[in-house]
C-alpha cells in the first residue's frame, strides 16, 4: 500500500518561490491503480519523484508498506527503491554500451536478486510481454522512441516490485501498444500491486480505478 500524507513542495524561480504541491494526500491500496491527471507544470512528475524517493518534500511523508521513504538517506532509499519500486520515468536513462536485454536485467544485477540464468529468463519474458523480444540484442541508440519506452517499462518490472510508478508510460506509443501496456498494468494490479500512472491520455485514465487531478 502507498500512503501519501500532506506532501508539499516548492521550487525557487526568478519570480520567487513556486509551490507545485500543497498538502497533497492520497492512498493507493494493494491491487489498485491510481491515475494522476493535470495540466503541464502542475506538479505531477514532481509528485511521482517524491513517491519514488528521488526528491524530498518540504513537508509530509510517503509510506510504502508502512516505511517512510522520505526519512531515508540516499543510500537507503536507492536500495529500497530497487527492491520495492518499479519506476518508469520520461527520461530514457539507459547504459548505451549495454544491450536491451542487459539494460532490462540491470535492477536484478544491482540488487543481486537472482542469478544470471534466471535474470535472463525474466528479462526475455518481459520483453516478450511488451512485444519487443526481437530487440534483446540491440543497443539503445538503435531503437525508436516507442521501443525505448517499452524497454523502460520492462526494466521497471524486472524485480517484480510491489509498487509501480509510471510517468506518461504510453506517451510515445501507438494506441494498440498503449492499450497493451495498460492491460499489463491492470494484470499486475490484479496480482496485488499498487500502481500510480501519470497521464494526459483519457483512455489510460479510464483504465485506472481512481483518478486524482493536480
Amino acid at each position: 500500500m502507498i500512503v501519501v500524507e500532506g506532501i508539499s513542495k516548492s521550487f525557487a524561480s526568478p519570480r520567487g518561490k513556486i509551490r507545485v504541491l500543497d498538502n497533497f494526500s492520497c492512498t493507493v491500496p494493494d491491487g489498485s491503480c491510481l491515475g494522476i491527471a493535470g495540466k503541464s507544470g502542475a506538479g505531477k512528475s514532481t509528485f511521482l519523484s517524491i513517491v519514488a524517493g528521488l526528491q524530498k518534500p518540504d513537508a509530509g511523508r510517503v509510506l510504502i508498506g508502512g516505511t517512510d521513504i522520505c526519512a531515508m538517506d540516499d543510500k537507503r532509499s536507492s536500495a529500497f527503491r530497487n527492491k520495492m519500486i518499479g519506476f518508469v520515468s520520461q527520461e530514457q536513462s539507459f547504459l548505451e554500451n549495454l544491450t536491451v536485454l542487459d539494460n532490462v536485467r540491470l535492477p536484478a544485477c544491482i540488487g543481486k536478486t537472482t542469478d544470471r540464468e534466471e535474470s535472463v529468463r525474466r528479462a526475455e519474458q518481459l520483453l516478450e510481454e511488451l512485444g519487443i523480444r526481437q530487440l534483446a540484442s540491440c543497443f539503445p541508440a538503435e531503437l525508436s522512441g516507442g521501443e525505448n519506452h517499452r524497454v523502460l517499462i520492462a526494466r521497471a518490472l524486472m524485480n517484480d516490485p510491489p509498487v509501480i510508478l509510471a510517468d506518461e508510460p504510453t506517451a510515445s506509443l501507438e494506441r494498440e501498444q498503449a492499450d497493451s501496456v495498460m492491460n499489463l498494468f491492470r494484470s499486475l494490479a490484479g496480482r496485488g500491486k499498487s500502481i500510480i500512472v501519470v497521464s494526459h491520455d483519457e483512455q489510460v485514465l479510464r483504465s485506472c480505478d481512481e483518478v486524482l487531478h493536480i
